[in-house]
C-alpha cells in the first residue's frame, strides 16, 4: 500500500476535472443547492444546518476558480504503487485499497455525468449476486454525490448524500409529496411538519430513516442487476445516442422503473417486509416525469393509506412491470433501427410513439436535474 494521502489528491483532481467539465449541465439553481450540499460536507455541518449565505457564496466562488484550470482535460489516470491505472477500473482501485478500510467508487450518474470518491467502509455484504459496500463518510467527493449507485454487481450506498437527500425532500416538501411524507414519519410516530419546523430536535430519527431508506433502496440497485428490460449494453447505447434530451430522461426513468417493479426489486422487498415507512417514501420520492410514467402506484397508495391492503401494491407493481417492459421492447427497437435510418430519424420516432402520448415532452426539457 503507497501513500493514501497521494491517491485522495489524485481522486480530488478527478472530482475537480469532473466538476469543471460537467456541472454546467445542470440549471444554475440546481447546481447552487448541490454546491450548497458539498459545502456542508466540507465543513462536516448537518444538512439542516444552514451557512451564512455571505460564507457560502464566497466559498462557491473559490470552488468554481478552482475549475479553471481543468476545463476540457481528460481525466488522469491514477498512480498506485507505480503503475498507471485507469481512474473508472474500480476493481483494480480497490484490489490496491484492500485492508486500508477504504472503498473507491467511479462511473456515471444521471446525464452521464461522471463521478468519483473515497469513502470509509463500515460493512461489505453479498446480496443477491452482487456486493454491496456501506459507506459510512466520504474522505473525497465531488458535486455529483448520489445515495446508490452500482457499478456490474458493485453496489455502493453511502449514509450522507442519503441524509441530505431526506432532508431536502423534507425542507422542500412539495404539495404531491406531503400525504406520502406525512403517512411516512407517522410510521415512526413523528409529525413531518415538527421535524421540518425542529430538525435539530429530530436529528437521532432523522438519522435512523436515512439509514433504513439507504438499505430499502439497495433493492433498487438489485434490481437493476436482475431485470432484463434492457439486455446487454442496450441502455448504455440508448443514453449515450440521446444525451440530454428528453429521450435520455425517458430511458432513465424506465430503466428504474423496470428496475423498481422487477420480481427482486425495491417494490417487491417493500411488499415481502410490509414496510408501510418504505412505501410510503417511495412514493414521495417520486419525482414528476415518474409520477407521470407510474400512475398506477399512486391509486393503488391512496387506496393503501386507509385499507392497508398490500394486496394493492402487490397488483400495481405487476401491471406496471408489464407497461414497462413493453415500452421498453418499443424503445429498443426504434433505437435499433436508427442504425438503418439515422440518429434523427430515430429521435423523432421515438418522441412520437414513446414520450409525446405521456404529454410530458415540455415537461422533461424544461426540469432541470437536481
Amino acid at each position: 500500500m503507497g501513500n493514501l494521502s497521494t491517491l485522495h489528491e489524485q481522486v480530488f483532481t478527478n472530482c475537480l476535472i469532473a466538476e469543471a467539465n460537467y456541472a454546467g449541465t445542470f440549471s444554475l439553481c440546481g447546481l447552487v443547492l448541490r454546491l450548497r450540499d458539498l459545502y456542508k460536507w466540507e465543513k462536516g455541518l448537518l444538512p439542516w444546518t444552514e451557512p451564512e449565505p455571505s460564507v457560502l457564496m464566497e466559498w462557491i466562488e473559490h470552488r468554481e476558480t478552482s475549475w479553471d484550470p481543468w476545463m476540457e482535460k481528460d481525466f488522469r489516470p491514477l498512480m498506485l504503487d507505480g503503475s498507471l491505472v485507469d481512474p473508472f477500473d474500480v476493481e483494480a482501485v480497490n484490489a490496491y485499497l484492500a485492508g486500508s478500510g477504504l472503498v473507491y467508487g467511479a462511473g456515471f450518474v444521471e446525464g452521464l455525468r461522471p463521478t468519483f470518491f473515497l469513502g470509509k467502509i463500515t460493512e461489505t455484504k453479498e446480496m443477491d449476486g452482487a456486493v454491496v459496500f456501506c459507506v459510512e463518510k466520504e474522505t473525497v467527493r465531488d458535486v455529483f454525490a448520489t445515495p446508490a449507485m452500482r457499478q456490474g454487481t458493485r453496489i455502493y450506498i453511502r449514509r450522507q448524500p442519503m441524509l441530505s437527500f431526506l432532508w431536502d425532500q423534507i425542507f422542500e416538501m412539495r404539495p404531491s409529496a406531503r400525504s406520502a411524507l406525512t403517512f411516512a414519519f407517522a410510521a415512526y410516530g413523528l409529525d413531518v411538519a415538527q421535524v421540518a419546523r425542529h430538525p435539530g430536535q429530530h436529528a437521532d430519527a432523522l438519522q435512523t430513516i436515512a439509514r433504513n431508506q439507504l438499505h430499502t433502496w439497495i433493492y433498487h440497485e438489485l434490481g437493476e442487476v436482475h431485470e432484463d428490460a434492457f439486455r446487454g449494453h442496450l441502455w448504455h447505447d440508448i443514453v449515450a445516442t440521446y444525451p440530454n434530451t428528453p429521450i435520455e430522461i425517458y430511458a432513465r426513468v424506465l430503466k428504474d422503473l423496470c428496475a423498481d417493479t422487477d420480481d427482486m426489486g425495491l417494490l417487491r422487498h417493500i411488499i415481502n417486509e410490509k414496510n408501510q415507512a418504505a412505501l410510503a417514501f417511495y412514493v414521495a420520492f417520486l419525482r414528476p416525469f415518474t409520477r407521470l410514467m407510474f400512475p398506477e402506484i399512486l391509486g393503488a397508495f391512496h387506496r393503501f393509506q386507509k385499507s392497508h391492503d398490500w394486496n394493492l401494491i402487490e397488483n400495481a407493481r405487476n401491471q406496471a412491470k408489464a407497461t414497462f417492459h413493453s415500452r421498453a421492447a418499443t424503445l429498443v427497437a426504434i433505437h435499433q433501427e436508427h442504425r438503418h435510418r439515422g440518429v434523427e430519424w430515430a429521435k423523432e420516432k421515438i418522441l412520437e410513439q414513446c414520450i409525446v402520448p405521456l404529454g410530458i415532452v415540455k415537461k422533461a426539457q424544461s426540469s432541470p436535474s437536481r
